[in-house]
């Protein structure tokens, strides 16, 4: 039985800062404190845009954050301990999953990029044996998220499936859009998928995401309005701020449907997310925003929703692995090791910038 050290190394935020100042320092190994945690052995952990915006303290309206800060909420490792009331898994199993509620705790530390960490059972999931850790890590929320989205878009519909439909969802080589890609193709039936990408990466959309995109547009070279024509796009999911505008005239005016993950919440998401947190005013500011889309889709029978991806639904989490296990979808992501903090601190700029980027940041802990 391995021995669980004093100390671990874990990539923080020591302040209030950009990842330029992130660092790897050494740090006490947590310890489990609930029947229902396990104590995991970190293998790989991602990093996402929220990640760095809670270290900015770019939420500091809505929650203090403390520091140093340890980064990361999902990721990929071995069972190292288990609380008294764990039932499904035991020391040594290979698992994936996250650490993260809904509501939001007032100051979740899950610390995924670290040597160890903890986690609620129910937020794990046995890893596939064909899948790497940095495939199983780089795969955790993002495809529960196109799956709940999707899905709610074809309730929306009334329909069950994207069968026959024109889907478009832009940024093809972004973490959440090369999910959503192939989420959309090989689960829900998509008959065409419309994407973008920039000009350095047009040669990789094939490498990556074979023979899942049947029209790809360089938006930094064109505008995917004239290139793909206005009202003709059934299905549209809005994987990146800034695409609603563009999504909202490719759709097809009296039918179209637009799913949004990157875009102002209502007041109802926000206050499940943070639950009592929410002050007031922020409600009323979100209530405020609506009527901006609202204005947008004037004049249209577009249905719109923007959707808050709930990766705590276990249900959605055993078909998003199950989607996993039969090998529906393939990881793309970018990965960096823990100790190489250049790489890492440029890469998690990559990712809070939301530009260069390649996939999902998959920062490796392990190689054994």
């Amino acid at each position: 039985m391995t021995t669980i050290p004093a100390t671990m190394r874990s990539l923080i935020a020591p302040k209030k800062c950009s990842p330029v100042d992130y660092d790897v320092v050494d740090m006490p190994t947590p310890m489990i404190k609930r029947p229902e945690e396990v104590l995991l052995r970190m293998r790989a952990a991602t990093i996402n845009t929220g990640d760095t915006q809670f270290a900015k303290g770019m939420m500091d309206m809505l929650r203090k954050q403390e520091y140093p800060l340890k980064l990361a909420v999902e990721g990929s490792g071995v069972v190292a301990a288990v609380g008294s009331a764990v039932k499904n898994l035991k020391v040594g199993d290979e698992v994936y999953g996250f650490n993260m509620d809904k509501p939001v705790p007032p100051n979740p530390q899950a610390g995924f990029a670290s040597e160890y960490a903890i986690a609620l059972e129910r937020f794990l999931i046995h890893k596939p044996a064909h899948l790497s850790f940095e495939e199983a890590a780089s795969f955790t929320g993002l495809v529960i998220t196109a799956l709940q989205a999707i899905r709610r878009g074809l309730q929306l519909r009334g329909e069950e499936s994207l069968e026959g439909h024109t889907v478009y969802i832009p940024g093809a080589l972004s973490a959440s859009g090369s999910l959503a890609v192939q989420v959309a193709r090989s689960v829900f039936g998509a008959d065409k998928v419309i994407s973008t990408v920039s000009t350095l990466k047009m040669t990789l959309v094939e490498q990556y995401l074979p023979g899942m995109i049947d029209q790809l547009v360089d938006y930094q070279k064109e505008d995917v309005r004239k290139v793909v024509g206005k009202g003709t796009v059934d299905f549209a999911l809005s994987t990146q701020w800034g695409t609603f505008d563009e999504s909202v005239a490719l759709l097809k005016p009296d039918s179209g449907t637009l799913i949004s993950i990157a875009s102002i919440p209502t007041k109802e998401t926000a206050r499940g997310l943070l639950g009592d947190q929410m002050p007031s005013w922020v409600g009323w500011l979100l209530d405020v925003s609506q009527l901006w889309y609202r204005w947008k889709l004037r004049g249209t029978a577009i249905r719109y929703e923007f959707v808050s991806g709930s990766p705590n639904i276990r249900e959605d989490m055993e078909a998003a692995g199950e989607i996993l296990a039969l090998g529906k979808i393939k990881a793309v992501m970018t990965v960096v090791e823990l100790e190489d903090v250049d790489e890492v601190r440029k890469a998690c700029e990559r990712v809070a910038t939301g530009k260069g980027g390649l996939g999902k940041l998959v920062i490796r802990i392990a190689k054994e």
